[in-house]
């Protein structure tokens, strides 16, 4: 009897009592063989829903890599039209720097290639798995490199044109006044009070008494008063050796010291000192050495600034 099992079955309604006898080997077995049936099933299904699951992520990884493999392809377009665009920059500064004086930016100097190691081929790989990658942040790192050499140079473009457009202000270049005409050169001439021929320094403008007399450059006031047989005069110094005259005034307008810019207006014509009439006396010095003032003044029409 202890190698079976009895299980005591009760019918309905209390019509008796079934005993079923089941050997012991046969009932462990069964047992056995339904743990094993129940656990591969439970193993089965584990691994089949994993299979489910990998499967679905990687279609999702498939989408998600060829959007952005489409993202990449429009950001390489974007970058292969910014490189035409910084190509084209390039010329165009060239142009600016030969206008500067300048010495042109060489093709060799542009690419400013950065130098080292070569890395390791798995290095590569694993720093750029796609060659897209690669070529997308070498082109990208170029391109900042070049920003910062065109920054430079432009840099130096603006403070040669700052310079030179300070020379040129201060350079005399326009006539000192508006209207009236000239009555009397540069060298020398018949002197209408000594009545012999002397050096005549500047050139004389007839024009009506009160017409306003405009600074020929910027400069500063080096002298305002009465200045002999000058008259009324003021004296501008605009450096670069330059200095300006202006005699025979009727009214002063400026004073010692006083910063002056191109076509401001510094006095008026008048009659003062030795004169035989209402004019303009204007004088140009360069280096302590008068000049020809005919020789700095810019035609109508032409710009000066």
């Amino acid at each position: 009897m202890e190698r079976y099992f009895n299980f005591l079955y009760v019918r309905r309604d209390n019509a008796g009592v079934r005993t079923i006898r089941v050997h012991r080997a046969l009932a462990i077995g069964s047992l056995i063989a339904f743990a094993v049936v129940a656990a591969s099933a439970v193993v089965l299904l584990a691994t089949r829903s994993g299979q489910v699951v990998s499967s679905l992520a990687m279609a999702h990884l498939k989408r998600e890599n060829a959007r952005l493999t489409s993202q990449l392809a429009s950001f390489r377009g974007e970058a292969e039209g910014l490189r035409k665009k910084m190509d084209l920059s390039f010329e165009l500064q060239n142009r600016a720097r030969l206008i500067a004086d300048l010495e042109p930016i060489s093709s060799d100097i542009w690419q400013v290639g950065v130098g080292g190691p070569e890395p390791a081929v798995g290095a590569l790989e694993t720093a750029y798995p796609d060659s897209l990658f690669s070529s997308i942040d070498e082109s990208l790192g170029q391109m900042v490199r070049q920003s910062e050499l065109q920054l430079r140079s432009y840099e130096e473009i603006f403070a040669i044109l700052e310079k030179e457009k300070e020379v040129r202000m201060s350079t005399p270049s326009v006539r000192p006044l508006k209207g009236g005409f000239l009555t009397s050169r540069f060298g020398r001439r018949m002197d209408p009070f000594l009545g012999e021929v002397v050096q005549h320094p500047g050139v004389d403008y007839r024009a009506r008494t009160g017409a306003p007399v405009v600074s020929t450059a910027d400069g500063v006031v080096a002298m305002s008063g009465r200045n002999g047989g000058f008259g009324l005069m003021v004296e501008l110094s605009h450096g670069n050796g330059f200095k300006t005259r202006y005699a025979h005034l009727s009214k002063i307008l400026v004073h010692r010291g006083q910063k002056v810019k191109r076509g401001e207006v510094i006095g008026l014509v008048g009659n003062t000192g030795h004169s035989t009439g209402s004019h303009l006396h204007y004088e140009v010095l360069f280096r302590k050495a008068h000049r020809d003032p005919l020789q700095y003044v810019i035609p109508d029409g032409l710009c000066y600034d």
